[in-house]
């Protein structure tokens, strides 16, 4: 027996056959560690699409075709026994059809929102720069794995953009933000206020820094909205503090609006340490701090395992200065006739049509809030209003769109509905391959010697 010969014969032997089927488990099992020990993405990225996985699931289909090719010619005691192997490979090939061609994401909007684009898992990074005429053009857009190929002082990932570029040091997968609020002399950076919320049960304080480029800068503090603005806002209703930097001035003019009169309360000016009385609730509004120019230090640290504080986050340097961007954040550098906006954030798509949501329904647990059902009802096009439920997912246009959560307001009022959306392009062999995999063993293990073999005429009744 040549080299050849025996090589092939290892190839379709059972001893292979072991050694596939327990290294399988074994990546399994190490994959379940992971993924309880930190996350899905985790254990994704460093088990399930690692190279020993690719090895294994490519060893495991040469070892199917080589075993069959092992038995030809074949007969009819193998058609069970064939059609079981080319059930699993048909299997591994939709598989890998769904890898690199599938879609696993979700979809978001608001009451009466419209949306066509799905976030993936995947990270993405994209330049966009506005000229002169204030529009917005993309420069750049480049998907990116950072987990898998993290860059570091020494080979920085360069991320170039006209004459421009961005050099990019860190990756921390499991980043949590530190932040820190100090004076600037920039000119870009606007006025910076540090407030408290307070009454006899309870006590709020936050920050508030409205850039030079955008005309307010809002927080929602539950039964209240705090805007810092230069002076173009105008009252949209509820209760609301608007605040405003005098110009060379260490004041602040304030206007207090309530829902209950439906418009403008009090107004005047305060300035650091001062107080004064909202008129909702018992709340005192108390400016703690302010800064005519304001600038807030971002920067992280590394954490091993994740946790509700860690996300993503990347260490960039432009022109010299240092940034820190988490994970769907927006960083603006400005130029003499232009601002270049940088966007490091998850990977959407466009799906190719409009979805609005026109309604989302929620029942409740008997005396409790937590939600029993909920379901969304979406216009599409070509269908109409279409019910989406928890048990009844929309299929349309190779797309299937699942009931996946919600989110809530601080009145615990649903405002916002995620689907999970899944386009699976290998759904057909998958089904195909788990259809030949039974049949092929319900003939193996029923039928092989009474229904495909003919019995000598001594033994037939």
């Amino acid at each position: 027996m040549d080299l050849a010969t025996r090589f092939f014969k290892f190839l379709a032997s059972i001893r292979l056959a072991v050694f596939i089927i327990i290294s399988i488990g074994v990546i399994s099992a190490i994959g379940t560690i992971y993924e309880a020990r930190y996350d899905a993405r985790y254990a994704q990225e460093m088990v399930y699409n690692s190279p020993y996985m690719w090895i294994i699931m490519g060893l495991l289909a040469i070892n199917l075709i080589a075993v069959m090719v092992d038995r030809w010619p074949w007969k009819k005691r193998h058609i069970g026994f064939v059609l079981a192997h080319v059930g699993i490979i048909l299997m591994l090939l939709g598989s890998v059809f769904t890898k690199f061609y599938g879609v696993d994401g979700s979809i978001s909007f608001d009451i009466g929102q419209s949306n066509r684009y799905v976030t993936l898992q995947e990270h993405e990074l994209s330049v966009y720069s506005s000229f002169a005429d204030s529009r917005m053009t993309e420069m750049v857009k480049m998907d990116v794995n950072f987990f898998k190929n993290p860059p570091s002082e020494d080979h920085p990932f360069l991320l170039s953009f006209g004459n421009k570029s961005v050099s990019i040091k860190k990756y921390y997968h499991y980043g949590i933000r530190q932040s820190s609020i100090n004076s600037s002399e920039d000119t870009v950076d606007g006025p910076g206020v540090r407030f408290q919320l307070q009454n006899k049960n309870v006590s709020l304080s936050e920050w508030l820094i409205r850039p030079q480029a955008k005309n307010y800068e809002s927080i929602n503090m539950g039964p209240a909205r705090v805007i810092l603005s230069d002076g173009s806002y105008q009252y949209q209703g509820g209760n609301e503090v608007v605040l405003e930097a005098m110009p060379e001035s260490s004041a602040i003019q304030y206007k207090i609006f309530t829902s209950s009169r439906g418009g403008l309360s009090s107004s005047g000016e305060i300035h650091a340490g001062e107080s004064v009385e909202t008129g909702w609730m018992g709340l005192t509004l108390r400016i703690l701090r302010f800064l005519p120019r304001a600038k807030e230090t971002i920067s992280y640290t590394r954490e091993q395992y994740p946790n509700k504080l860690t996300h993503p986050a990347i260490y960039l340097e432009y022109e010299g200065k240092p940034y820190w961007m988490a994970l769907n954040s927006v960083l603006r550098f400005y130029d003499s006739d232009k601002v270049y906006i940088v966007v490091f954030g998850n990977k959407r798509i466009n799906i190719g049509f409009d979805m609005k949501l026109t309604q989302f329904k929620m029942s409740k647990y008997q005396g409790t809030n937590r939600a029993a059902t909920y379901e969304s009802d979406v216009d599409v096009p070509e269908l109409g209003s279409v019910n989406i439920s928890m048990n009844e997912p929309l299929k349309y246009n190779g797309f299937i769109f699942y009931q996946a959560s919600f989110e809530q307001d601080e009145k615990g009022k649903p405002v916002t509905s995620i689907l999970s959306v899944n386009y699976d392009p290998g759904r057909g062999l998958k089904y195909l391959g788990s259809f030949l995999l039974v049949l092929g063993s319900i003939i193996l293990f029923y039928f092989k010697r009474g229904f495909f073999l003919k019995k000598p005429k001594g033994q037939q009744s």
